[in-house]
């Protein structure tokens, strides 16, 4: 279950690349055609706004949390035995995951009604705003996923390879 999960964090973060170098492609074409052109792109902000940065956050909190990004505070983690950070980690990513779902849900609930209602984002264009929640949903439940093997891989081996430890260091 972990490599799958692995696979689709790289698909995803893959995914999230695109997606920032598309923002960085489409502000500098948007800025040059505005002040030399004098013709701006009347859809970038839109199309940034309402999906590119949504899936440029989203599609990357996974591998951000398996490669140990994340903001953390560890002032005294890093003095507590690895058995006990390894439970008390269990712990944690049992309650993250918990909240993720939640957020997956969410996402869920507002993309299905939003799709049922035919809803469309105001705009210069009318994209459909159901695909606006589709990253929200699919990086959010990714990252429940992660958060579940990451959880059950420290109670059973009490160490977890596949995501890097908070603190810099394994002991």
């Amino acid at each position: 279950m972990g490599a799958v999960v692995t696979w689709l964090e790289r698909l995803m973060l893959g995914l999230a690349v695109v997606c920032v170098c598309l923002i960085m492609l489409i502000v500098t074409y948007d800025a040059i055609s505005r002040y030399i052109l004098h013709a701006p792109l009347p859809w970038a902000f839109e199309l940034i706004t309402y999906y590119l940065l949504i899936a440029a956050v989203y599609f990357a909190v996974s591998a951000t949390f398996q490669h140990g990004d994340h903001i953390n505070i560890d002032l005294f983690r890093v003095l507590m035995r690895p058995a006990v950070r390894a439970r008390l980690d269990f712990a944690w990513g049992l309650l993250t995951a918990v909240i993720f779902a939640v957020i997956t849900y969410g996402a869920w609930k507002e993309m299905t009604h939003a799709f049922s209602r035919n809803e469309f984002l105001p705009g210069y264009i009318t994209w459909p705003a159901w695909v606006s929640y589709l990253p929200i949903f699919l990086g959010s439940l990714l990252m429940v996923a992660r958060l579940l093997v990451h959880a059950f891989t420290l109670l059973i081996w009490g160490e977890d390879r596949e995501v890097v430890e908070f603190g810099g260091h394994d002991e």
